[in-house]
């Protein structure tokens, strides 16, 4: 379920594999899920693109260090075509619940569709689909155009229009640099400011796109130095918190260098320890915040009227044009769809407190169901493709087990999904994460369920193989 990288990525690798009985669903008209959806101005990936591409489908092409969305979409596209998921996969089609039914052992789902049944069920919705609206009074009072940046609408007209930008977050940092030099007048408003690093970005000549193709041991290079950094970052934000000083003293050179305002300068210092939001990567959102045409505000918005934005100090200023910049809800997996496991218990009452799974992919109670990028595989730093493609590494290896032993059923053991819970749990109470911020990983109760405590290769060392007495298997 899902058509983005991870259900790109499960079944070129189940193919791969041998297993080539595959069914894809999805909801949108196109493959590409998330680089589908986001095609707001500006949007870019924020990991290096030769990590942020499959290790069986390098690309030498990219134009770019860091790739656009477009690129993204077409590769993703040409990944799906050239690796037989097409035809696999039925677009506009959303799948509303699944249920397991242990007499056949069958995951049998009711699709927009039809109904259609699985012997195992692999959900690739992503932790970032579903766009979060804020809260705020007088939304749907604002008489001009209002949409979210995950919605964009294109035939918007942003040129010589004052635009009011609710977020400063990961969208925002890329949408205001790129619409700043066509609108009149630009209002961003902040909640809380986050930290940023320079992304160091720029355009790869066709002279290095020829070398990258021609000694394709030249990015496999650059993949590995890439991952080597990025592991670096995830021992600072985990168990090493001690080099996280030269990533602080990086992110306000950062500030001081492009903003010279002392107050400015004030609003956009977080207070909280760098890693503890999700650290931004941006060479541009400093600059455009000293443009005259640009105004952070960060006094409270009180409501939105009819022409503008009103904060609670009373002031309200005119917008022609709402933008919501205001991310994803992070907590649900496999929203909005209802999943009923073995005693018909559904997945949302098994996580009414918090997402909990084996590795992020197993749940007690759910045979034959694996969750990509589920519950805490999420990360400070890292590509989601490398933890997918991980990911699928076990789930292979839980259906090889199946195969091994003709079984038709394979499930977690409760309490090896207990012990890693609290293994888990442990390691996350030392992170960066959870050192005072509110950020969108943790929930109002303390809980964690997005994060991965540990480094990447520990992620794939883990889910390489089914560790024995992990699973039980069920041949009836």
């Amino acid at each position: 379920m899902g058509g983005g990288f991870g259900g790109v990525g499960a079944v070129t690798m189940l193919r791969r594999a041998g297993y080539d009985d595959v069914t894809v669903f999805e909801r949108a008209e196109r493959v590409g899920g998330v680089w589908h959806h986001n095609t707001y101005p500006g949007a870019a990936c924020d990991v290096p693109s030769h990590l942020y591409e499959f290790s069986f489908a390098p690309n030498p092409r990219w134009s770019r260090r860091f790739a656009p969305q477009r690129e993204i979409q077409a590769y993703l596209e040409d990944v799906a075509r050239r690796h037989g998921v097409l035809e696999r996969i039925r677009t506009g089609t959303e799948v509303t619940d699944a249920r397991w039914d242990g007499e056949r052992g069958t995951w049998v789902l009711q699709t927009s569709a039809g109904p259609h049944e699985a012997d195992v069920l692999v959900t690739a919705c992503g932790q970032l689909s579903v766009p979060t609206l804020p809260p705020i009074p007088g939304l749907d009072r604002f008489e001009g155009p209002s949409f979210h940046t995950a919605r964009w609408r294109h035939e918007v007209e942003l040129a010589g229009q004052r635009v009011a930008v609710v977020g400063s977050g990961c969208s925002a940092i890329q949408v205001v640099p790129a619409i700043q030099p066509i609108v009149e007048h630009i209002d961003i408003y902040q909640r809380s400011p986050g930290w940023t690093i320079p992304k160091m970005d720029y355009a790869y000549s066709e002279r290095a796109q020829r070398l990258f193709e021609r000694f394709p041991v030249l990015q496999r290079l650059d993949r590995a130095a890439i991952f080597a950094f990025m592991e670096l970052g995830a021992a600072a934000m985990t168990g090493k918190r001690w080099l996280l000083p030269p990533a602080r003293a990086l992110a306000r050179r950062q500030i001081t260098k492009a903003i010279d305002d002392p107050e400015l300068r004030a609003k956009v210092t977080p207070a909280d320890e760098v890693g503890c939001k999700r650290l931004m990567l941006t060479d541009e959102w400093y600059p455009t915040l000293t443009k005259p045409n640009v105004e952070l505000v960060v006094d409270r918005i009180a409501e939105v009227t009819a022409t503008g934005v009103r904060t609670e100090d009373g002031v309200e200023r005119r917008a022609d044009v709402l933008v919501l910049a205001t991310g994803f809800k992070s907590h649900g997996f496999v929203a909005p769809m209802a999943i009923e496991g073995a005693d018909g218990r559904t997945l949302a009452q098994e996580w009414a407190q918090v997402a909990r799974a084996y590795l992020g992919m197993s749940v007690p109670g759910f045979p034959n169901l694996f969750l990509l990028y589920g519950p805490n595989t999420n990360g400070g730093t890292g590509s989601v493709i490398y933890t997918i493609e991980a990911g699928m590494g076990h789930v292979i290896a839980a259906l090889d087990e199946l195969a091994r032993v003709d079984a038709r059923a394979i499930e977690v053991r409760p309490e090896a999904a207990d012990a890693f819970d609290r293994e888990l749990r442990a390691a996350l109470a030392g992170t960066v994460w959870h050192s005072g911020c509110t950020n969108w990983y943790v929930d109002e109760n303390g809980n964690d369920p997005n994060q991965w405590p540990w480094l990447w290769s520990t992620y794939r060392r883990r889910t390489a193989r089914i560790e024995p007495g992990t699973y039980e298997l069920s041949t009836s």
